[in-house]
C-alpha cells in the first residue's frame, strides 16, 4: 500500500437505471392545463378618468384594485381647488404605495396610476 493510497476513494458501483427510477419521483405535467391557465388571464384595461373631486379617488382605487391602469385628467380640479387636488394626489399616492402600484405625471394635466404589476419608467432629464 503506497502513501497516496490513503487519498484514493473506493468508488461505489454505478447505480442501475432501475434503482434510479425508484429513487427519483416522477412528476406528470398536463400540457392542456398550462394552455388553459393562459386563456384564463383577465385583460388589463387602460382607462381614462376625470379627477373632479376627492370623491373620484375611490373610483380610481377600484380600477387599480381590478388590475387596470388609469390615466387621470386633473385639469378641472386644478382650476377649481388646487388644495383639493393636492389632497387627492396624496391619497392616490398613499393607496398606490399600499397596493404596490405607482403614480406619475404625464403632462401638466395628466397623471397615470398603475396597479402593483405595472412599473413606470420616465425618461431622465438631460443635465446641463
Amino acid at each position: 500500500m503506497g502513501v497516496l493510497d490513503v487519498f484514493r476513494r473506493k468508488r461505489a458501483p454505478a447505480a442501475q437505471p432501475e434503482e434510479i427510477a425508484k429513487e427519483v419521483p416522477v412528476v406528470e405535467v398536463e400540457a392542456a392545463a398550462e394552455a388553459k391557465r393562459l386563456s384564463e388571464i383577465e385583460p388589463i384595461f387602460i382607462k381614462s378618468m376625470n379627477l373632479q373631486s376627492l370623491v373620484d379617488v375611490q373610483g380610481v382605487v377600484n380600477e387599480l384594485q381590478a388590475g387596470n391602469i388609469v390615466v387621470l385628467d386633473i385639469s378641472s380640479l386644478m382650476e377649481q381647488d388646487p388644495s383639493d387636488l393636492k389632497r387627492a394626489i396624496d391619497q392616490l399616492k398613499g393607496i398606490c404605495q399600499g397596493i404596490g402600484g405607482e403614480v406619475g405625471r404625464l403632462t401638466e394635466t395628466k397623471v397615470i396610476a398603475t396597479p402593483k404589476f405595472v412599473r413606470l419608467q420616465f425618461k431622465k432629464e438631460a443635465e446641463t
